[in-house]
């Protein structure tokens, strides 16, 4: 079992209110470690005795001899550099020998999101329930990107509708700021067909509603999205507000492959960097443009 300094922190943790999959995971890092630092110095685990050196060489040990992926990697870093800051709070320690450690840099990897197949099959599936409402937060999601956060902030006042054009006002966007979103003809008239059917909507009123009232719970919008896409025969796990977010960004970024600036604005970032993960190419991408180039000198 792991040595009792480890499990008296994992004890205080709980006290603090870690979750139990949190904790779990930082005792499989702990219990990883000493197990190897035990094998290695044929000595019991001694918390005081770690060095900067021990850490490096467990980090080796992990990408040569187990080949551990450099995510699993990370995160037992990260529980053991925790582990060492809290030892060192309580002088149980002299120094934090993971200071000087960093993490494996990860490879940068595109979000997931639908593909323009399963983007049809859903609209379709949701179209023909003739749930308004449903079609509405489904057309708006893939329409615009918004958070689940921002949509169900959403007022009926913040729906701006014209003959021509139309808008969603976020309110309550993330880091607080606001901003307004274009919204496209299907999803305007989705908008106006949920409306028009909830006659009673007050422009101050929450925009979405059900047979119990405002909708306001995450977990419903995540039910609805799920039972559409096991009905259109997709993957109900792999299917949130975030992927059809993704979803969004990727289907935008096609159609205007510059434009990284404007997808910032749509989405609410502040920072370009943020969206140029959306530019990352798959390995697909990267065959195809290979592919290309030998083609050119052949």
């Amino acid at each position: 079992m792991s040595h009792p300094t480890i499990q008296h922190w994992l004890t205080d943790l709980d006290r603090q209110g870690k979750s139990e999959l949190t904790l779990a995971g930082y005792r499989r890092a702990l219990i990883h470690f000493n197990r190897w630092s035990e094998q290695s110095y044929g000595q019991a685990f001694d918390p005081a005795a770690i060095i900067p050196r021990d850490i490096a060489g467990w980090k080796a040990y992990q990408q040569t001899v187990e080949q551990a992926a450099p995510a699993t990697i990370n995160a037992r870093l990260v529980a053991l550099s925790r582990f060492f800051k809290w030892a060192l709070a309580h002088q149980l320690v002299r120094e934090d020998p993971t200071a000087s450690i960093s993490g494996l840099r990860l490879p940068a990897r595109r979000p997931k999101a639908l593909d323009d197949v399963a983007v049809r099959r859903l609209l379709r599936q949701v179209h023909q329930s003739g749930q308004l409402r449903d079609i509405a937060i489904v057309e708006l999601l893939l329409g615009t990107g918004l958070r689940i956060s921002e949509l169900l902030a959403l007022q009926v006042a913040d729906i701006v509708l014209k003959d021509r054009s139309g808008e969603v006002v976020v309110r309550r966007g993330k880091g607080g700021g606001q901003r307004r979103v274009p919204l496209t003809a299907p999803v305007r008239q989705a908008l106006r067909d949920y409306l028009d059917s909830e006659p009673d909507l007050n422009v101050d009123d929450p925009l979405w509603v059900g047979e119990r009232g405002p909708l306001h719970d995450r977990s419903a919008v995540f039910y609805l999205l799920r039972k559409y896409a096991r009905q259109a025969g997709l993957d109900d796990r792999l299917l949130s507000p975030h992927v059809l977010r993704h979803t969004f960004a990727t289907r935008y970024l096609a159609a205007n492959p510059a434009d990284l600036r404007g997808l910032a604005a749509i989405l609410g970032h502040a920072n370009l960097n943020t969206v140029m993960i959306y530019t990352e190419p798959t390995s697909a991408d990267l065959a195809a443009r290979m592919e290309r180039a030998e083609l050119s000198v052949s």
